[in-house]
């Protein structure tokens, strides 16, 4: 029998304390640090305020020890089926209090080996936001999208472990995972706030694009749609990665109009002129039909996804794609 999270906790606050960061400063002049100017939060929601400019990292301290994990893995492959048996049952063994959450299908696919472990309704995921204090993927670039997909708010630290193709996005091999979440449940580790987009759907007279009873525009969730649900359902989404306009099955052409802090930038509102409505793909997951007049609206959100990133590795994105993508290298060395 599944054990459901209705019986967890709820997460545990934690502090946040922006690094020390020193501008490039003229002769003659001061350097300026930015942790005199920056407070530590408190807090249980991480977010950013939008407008803000600087990224940088934080460090993170928790008030309680954290009392509930999630683990997302990469679907339908063996390697990330083994690590996530062999981690989630050392956390059994050397974190007893830790409570270790999956998603149903992995728990469903997974009962015997790992009885332990508790799962969140398909039907309540704000159960997600509520009880867990740090997630842990076990995957690609796609995992950490999914999982971003699942906290539609604010969202815990991320520990991101590659196990994919590429891996933009991951900070840790899996090597090295039992050192890596000892550091993580002491709190001894760094945050990078990874800036999300909110993603709002609006009619031509500026109301949102909702369902309450009736149809209002034309929303497409996965393969169904969206109509006649007595349960109002907003048109925002939280896209970590992009947001996709595209003309879809249709052969005809769409007309746009792109606007940048309401300043006309080019031909995005699907126009008069249109003869077909247009898709819109959030991180490649979701997808909604606009017709014509409709538009949608993108801008900062205030709910980061907050990554565990590596000590001391300020430019550890930049340094991974030249590995993974082996730019500025021959080729041909690379040959066996």
């Amino acid at each position: 029998m599944l054990r459901k999270t209705n019986t967890l906790p709820d997460k545990v606050d934690l502090n946040l304390t922006r690094e020390e960061w020193r501008l490039d400063s003229e002769p003659g002049r001061e350097v300026e640090s930015m942790v005199d100017r920056i407070k530590t939060r408190k807090t249980s929601n991480i977010r950013q305020v939008p407008g803000s400019t600087y990224g940088g990292q934080f460090t993170l301290d928790w008030t309680e020890r954290p009392r509930t994990v999630l683990i997302v893995k990469k679907p339908n492959d063996v390697k990330t089926e083994n690590a996530l048996i062999q981690m989630a049952t050392w956390l059994h063994e050397h974190q007893p209090n830790l409570n270790i959450v999956v998603e149903p299908e992995v728990a469903e696919q997974f009962h015997e080996k790992l009885p332990f472990v508790h799962v969140i309704d398909r039907n309540q995921k704000q159960e997600y936001t509520r009880t867990v204090d740090f997630a842990i993927t076990l995957g690609g670039d796609g995992t950490i999208l999914h999982l971003s997909s699942l906290f539609p708010k604010s969202a815990p630290p991320v520990l991101c472990f590659s196990m994919g193709t590429l891996g933009f996005l991951m900070s840790f091999h899996y090597s090295n995972f039992q050192r890596v979440l000892k550091d993580v449940i002491d709190g001894k580790v760094s945050l990078m706030l990874r800036m999300r987009l909110f993603c709002s759907l609006h009619q031509s007279d500026g109301k949102r694009i909702s369902v309450d009873g009736k149809e209002i525009g034309m929303v497409y969730f996965g393969l169904r749609w969206v109509s006649g649900s007595k349960t109002p359902v907003k048109g925002d989404w939280q896209a970590m990665n992009e947001v996709s306009l595209h003309r879809g099955r249709y052969s005809h052409l769409t007309y746009i109009d792109c606007y940048v802090d309401d300043q006309y930038l080019t031909e995005c509102v699907i126009g008069e002129a249109s003869r077909s409505q247009i898709e819109v793909s959030v991180d490649g997951q979701e997808i909604f039909m606009l017709n014509k007049g409709d538009y949608l609206k993108v801008r900062m959100s205030k709910y980061p996804i907050p990554c565990v990133a590596r000590i001391n590795a300020d430019n550890d994105w930049a340094t991974d794609i030249n590995e993974l993508l082996k730019w500025n290298q021959n080729f041909g060395r690379n040959l066996a």
